[in-house]
C-alpha cells in the first residue's frame, strides 16, 4: 500500500484475517444452524462424517468415549432435555456406549425424541452393506477393553443368565437390531423433509449427503468424506475404491 511501511502493512494484514477469522467462527456457531445427529451405528463412517464437519470449524462430538449416550440416558430418566449438558455442539455422532461389564446402550435409537426436542434438526442415515459392516463388528477393538464383540457377548449373559452366549448370538442380535432399525427410521421420517440417507460405500451418495447439507446452511469445504480410522494399509486400498472410515 502507498505510503505505510511494509511491517505496518504486515501488521494491518494480520490483524484483518485475524477479524476475518474470528467473525467467520462466530457466524457458525449462530444457533440459526440445525442441528445434526448420525443416526446410523458406529462403524458406518461417523467418525469420517464427524471431522467433514470439524475440519471446517464447526462444532462436532463424537463418541467421547460412551459420554454422549451416558449424558442421554442420565437425562432421560431424569425427564430432562436429552442433550442437556452437551447441548452447544451442532453435531452429534457415535451415539452408543459399551462399558467393560457389557452394559451397552444406543443412543441413536432415540431419534425421535431428538426430532421432537430439538426441531429442525438434521438427522444423517448412515447405512453400508450388511454383512460387511457385521466383519468390521467382529474385528473391532480397543487396547483397553479388548474384543467388542466379547463385551457384547458380557452384556448379553446378565440378560440372559444361565444362556451361553457364543458369536453367532451375537450377530444374530446385529442382524435383527440393524433391521428394527432401519424399518423404525423408514417408518418415522416417511413424509418427513429432514432425513439424509447415504451409503458410504457409494462416491455418489455421499456427495450428495454433502450437496444436501450446504442447502441447510453447512459450508462445507470438502465434496467427499475424509478417511479416517483405520490401519494405513487399509487406508490406502479403500481410497482407491472410493470408501470412507467405519
Amino acid at each position: 500500500m502507498p505510503g505505510i511501511k511494509a511491517d505496518q502493512q504486515s501488521r494491518w494484514c494480520n490483524q484483518t484475517h485475524d477479524k476475518v477469522v474470528t467473525l467467520k467462527f462466530l457466524m457458525m456457531q449462530k444457533t440459526t444452524l440445525p442441528k445434526v445427529f448420525v443416526i446410523g451405528h458406529h462403524k458406518i463412517a461417523t467418525r469420517s462424517i464427524h471431522q467433514l464437519f470439524k475440519v471446517d470449524g464447526y462444532k462436532s462430538i463424537h463418541w467421547k468415549g460412551g459420554r454422549i449416550a451416558e449424558t442421554m440416558l442420565k437425562n432421560m430418566r431424569m425427564s430432562q432435555p436429552l442433550l442437556k449438558g452437551i447441548e452447544s455442539a451442532c453435531v452429534y455422532s457415535d451415539m452408543e456406549y459399551l462399558h467393560d461389564d457389557g452394559e451397552f446402550f444406543y443412543g441413536h435409537r432415540l431419534f425421535p425424541i431428538l426430532d421432537l426436542q430439538y426441531p429442525g434438526s438434521i438427522f444423517i442415515f448412515n447405512t453400508r452393506n450388511l454383512d460387511s459392516w457385521i466383519k468390521s463388528q467382529l474385528a473391532h477393538k480397543s487396547k483397553k477393553s479388548g474384543l467388542y464383540v466379547r463385551r457384547i457377548r458380557k452384556g448379553l449373559k446378565t440378560i440372559y443368565p444361565g444362556r451361553k452366549i457364543k458369536n453367532r448370538d451375537v450377530i444374530k442380535m446385529w442382524r435383527r437390531t440393524w433391521q428394527q432399525h432401519e424399518d423404525e427410521v423408514n417408518r418415522y421420517f416417511s413424509g418427513k423433509s429432514n432425513l439424509l440417507r447415504v451409503n458410504i460405500e457409494s462416491v455418489e451418495s455421499k456427495k450428495q449427503l454433502i450437496s444436501s447439507l450446504r442447502t441447510f446452511g453447512y459450508e462445507l469445504t470438502s465434496d467427499d468424506l475424509p478417511y479416517v480410522g483405520a490401519t494405513p494399509k487399509k487406508r490406502k486400498i479403500s481410497s482407491r475404491h472410493g470408501k470412507s472410515a467405519d
